[in-house]
């Protein structure tokens, strides 16, 4: 609370949120309005739907753009906050409010939820169906939290190590990780007086082509960060890369591995009301329009098979620019279909090369946490930062400058993401060695070597409607 003192200091609008009353605003929403509730009612019903990000400035045009989405089947909506707030620039974001209110366009690339105040976002939140789950980076996340629940959202991110690889250039796992605490502070303290707020769980953003392991390992750790802040309701995801078998197996691995490390360190408790099928591996998009429906119509169509509840799925021109209402409506026109047509007919898929990649990963993960939890002597967090700090967890192509920047991947013959160069992660050799055999039938097979050009050609693959990379100039 002494904290919450500073965070609630930045802004004139945040001083209007009284936290009883937050709770009671909370407790009076239908379960519709319930990010959790609603999860969990889609895995029951067995259905999937999109989960798309939407944001623009204009009170009454974010709530035409949210109305048009729920249109669409959305039940669950991203919020997508602007530049200016993820970045605690609220009187340019203020500036930003005015000029589009009075020019009637959109004069910032995202909604400030902080500018708009309790009374808009409530409005917001009462004028659309279902429930709203907005988007901040580190530097702002206490504030956008603040106001999100107590205007009746109640979902957000929680991911630190997704701010470390893909927001902040500078900013240690530390620093980061402490920002996090606050928001899972916030979400005990609702929690303890009834009210469930889902932490979505993004970890280490793939910014390259290399296993998921790392991504999932990190998820469990910032999930393990807000929770031992009172947090009660946490949401895995599983980033689809393109290759069926290694997809659905991440997608079947991911809940077990949540399920094992809460359990490990006595968390009995806590919610995971469903699993997300997500299209962010931040590969190059495709521009042209055809490829990316195959895309996204892949990412809808493994989520369908996967039994996700939601598929975070970018729109048609997401490589162009901020999308329109047009891609939209397209976009999930298109993996609509998809859920309606494969989910819905619940069909069972497994073979032995799905289990293989689900074994896999699982192991991979374990012994990632498990040294984790062996340098930080059974503290999840300490023993993260020393992880970052010794390349414990490392990725390709990292944004951050504290990472060690040691690992790189590459595709098998099948389009599977395999390691290349292993850095430190602490693996054990029969793992390392079944990575190293898979990179060598596909070396054995082009007749050229494995190396750092042909894992930047397999990073631009998926743009030019491959999945694996052809030999270039």
């Amino acid at each position: 609370m002494e904290m919450r003192k500073e965070v609630i200091a930045a802004w004139p609008t945040l001083k209007e949120i009284d936290l009883e009353e937050a709770v009671a605003y909370q407790k009076s929403l239908p379960d519709s309005k319930v990010f959790y509730k609603e999860l969990q009612r889609m895995g029951a019903e067995h259905r999937t739907v999109n989960f798309p990000r939407a944001g623009t400035p204009i009170l009454e045009d974010e709530i035409e753009l949210v109305r048009s989405i729920n249109a669409l089947g959305v039940t669950c909506t991203p919020l997508t906050t602007d530049s200016y707030t993820r970045n605690g620039m609220f009187e340019k974001a203020q500036q930003g409010l005015e000029e589009s209110i009075k020019t009637g366009k959109p004069k910032l690339n995202g909604y400030p939820i902080v500018n708009h105040g309790l009374k808009n976002n409530r409005k917001l939140v009462e004028s659309v169906d279902g429930c709203l789950d907005p988007r901040c980076s580190a530097i702002a996340n206490s504030q956008v939290a603040e106001m999100a629940f107590a205007s009746g959202m109640n979902g957000m991110p929680c991911s630190f190590f997704a701010w470390f690889s893909g927001y902040d250039k500078k900013a240690t796992v530390a620093e980061l990780l402490t920002t996090a605490q606050y928001m899972g502070r916030l979400m005990g303290y609702y929690a303890e007086r009834g009210v469930i707020i889902n932490a979505d769980c993004h970890g280490f953003l793939p910014n390259s082509v290399y296993p998921g392991s790392i991504n999932i390992a990190t998820q469990i750790i910032c999930a393990l960060n807000v929770i031992t802040q009172g947090a009660k309701c946490v949401m895995p995801q599983v980033n689809l890369q393109g290759c069926l078998a290694q997809d659905l197996g991440d997608l079947r691995a991911a809940p077990r591995l949540f399920k094992k490390y809460l359990e490990k360190l006595g968390y009995n408790d806590i919610i995971i009301p469903g699993i997300v099928g997500s299209q962010v591996p931040l590969f190059p998009y495709p521009q042209d329009v055809g490829s990316a429906f195959g895309y996204s119509c892949y990412t809808a169509m493994v989520a369908a098979l996967g039994k996700c509840p939601i598929a975070f799925v970018k729109t048609i021109d997401e490589a162009l620019g901020v999308p329109s209402l047009e891609a939209h409506e397209q976009t999930y026109k298109a993996t609509n279909w998809i859920f309606n047509v494969v989910r819905q007919q619940n069909f069972p898929i497994d073979n032995d090369v799905i289990q293989q990649e689900e074994n896999l990963t699982f192991n991979e993960v374990s012994q990632i946490l498990d040294k984790v939890l062996e340098m930080g002597d059974g503290d999840i967090c300490a023993g993260a930062v020393k992880a970052m700090e010794t390349g414990v967890i490392d990725s390709p192509f990292p944004i951050n400058m504290h990472a060690k920047d040691e690992v790189v991947g590459i595709r098998d013959l099948n389009g599977a993401c395999r390691y290349l160069e292993f850095g430190n992660l602490p693996f054990s050799e029969d793992i390392k060695d079944f990575h190293r055999a898979k990179v060598a039938q596909r070396a054995a097979a082009e007749r050229r070597e494995m190396n750092y050009y042909v894992s930047l050609e397999d990073f631009w693959a998926i743009s030019k409607g491959q999945l694996i990379g052809k030999p270039s100039k």
